[in-house]
């Protein structure tokens, strides 16, 4: 069977043209991923400096939940969720660390919800895993998959492990995989934008 490419729709272009000049420049902004966060830094005793933002700060699994006194970030998840919050255009909204009966088993595996008001910054993340999934950086294959909860306008997705057929890995490699994915989301999806970003505009150009 042969299936016809789209139409090219220039003025769906130039939306998502904006859409991934917003990730993009979402970079530049100065304020804290942790929202809401006025602790004074360490170094210049600072309510607004993001000398000290990271995972391991000592008061982050509080800060990064809404509700941080009665259920802050479980540790394991932590540096994910975190890597969310510094993408500034995907907010995390729930998370899991994962958790098993014993002996290494996966009952629950570990996730991250997020809302993205484009459907093309999830798909810069599944880009971006498929990447790390390429250079053989996880333990097995990770998906994002559309996640139906609240203000459906506000759309949230999944980001979690595909263990379903022949992939049975132990929780603490999943957990692993949570702090590559951790280290490696923001450059992926940034060098995913701006190689999408080059070539709408050279389509954009060619269009004019």
């Amino acid at each position: 069977m042969r299936i016809e490419g789209l139409t090219p729709d220039m003025d769906l272009y130039r939306g998502y043209f904006n859409e991934l000049s917003r990730v993009l420049e979402s970079q530049q902004r100065a304020d804290r991923p942790c929202v809401g966060c006025e602790l004074l830094c360490g170094p210049h005793q600072s309510p607004t400096c993001v000398c000290a933002c990271a995972p391991d700060c000592p008061h982050t699994l509080k800060q990064m939940s809404s509700e941080g006194e009665r259920y802050p970030i479980e540790p394991a998840i932590a540096p994910l969720v975190h890597a969310f919050l510094r993408l500034r255009e995907l907010r995390p909204c729930w998370s899991c660390e994962g958790h098993g009966p014993g002996a290494g088993s996966v009952a629950r595996p570990p996730r991250v919800i997020f809302y993205a008001r484009s459907a093309l910054y999830p798909a810069l993340v599944a880009e971006a895993i498929a990447t790390m999934l390429f250079q053989k950086k996880l333990s097995c294959p990770w998906e994002v998959a559309v996640t139906p909860i609240g203000n459906m306008l506000d759309a949230s997705y999944t980001l979690q492990p595909d263990i379903t057929g022949d992939n049975d890995p132990a929780l603490s490699q999943l957990q692993t995989d949570v702090k590559v994915i951790a280290a490696n989301l923001l450059p992926e999806v940034l060098n995913a934008a701006r190689k999408h970003q080059s070539e709408l505009r050279k389509a954009l150009q060619g269009a004019a």
